[in-house]
């Protein structure tokens, strides 16, 4: 299997547990999320408040920052 095909069912099966849809920073943009994870938001990020220490991808990676849609993936991701 190929790497990007193996990333994009990875991606499909973490964001399941993502709960970036919910936050009120989102930006509202039909993208795909988990932002920890796999990068930051292509569109502009109004910072409304963070829901990321709730979510359950956060809390299993022991991630310790906010606003991921704004600054992009954790350092400590491994995907």
């Amino acid at each position: 299997m190929n790497m990007h095909l193996f990333k994009k069912i990875l991606r499909k099966t973490i964001s399941v547990f993502c709960i970036c849809g919910r936050c009120p920073s989102y930006p509202k943009k039909k993208e795909p999320k988990t932002y920890c994870e796999f990068g930051k938001s292509e569109f502009d990020v109004k910072k409304r408040g963070c829901v990321c220490p709730e979510c359950f991808v956060w809390k299993i990676n022991r991630f310790k920052d906010y606003y991921y849609c704004e600054k992009g993936k954790d350092p400590r991701s491994k995907i």
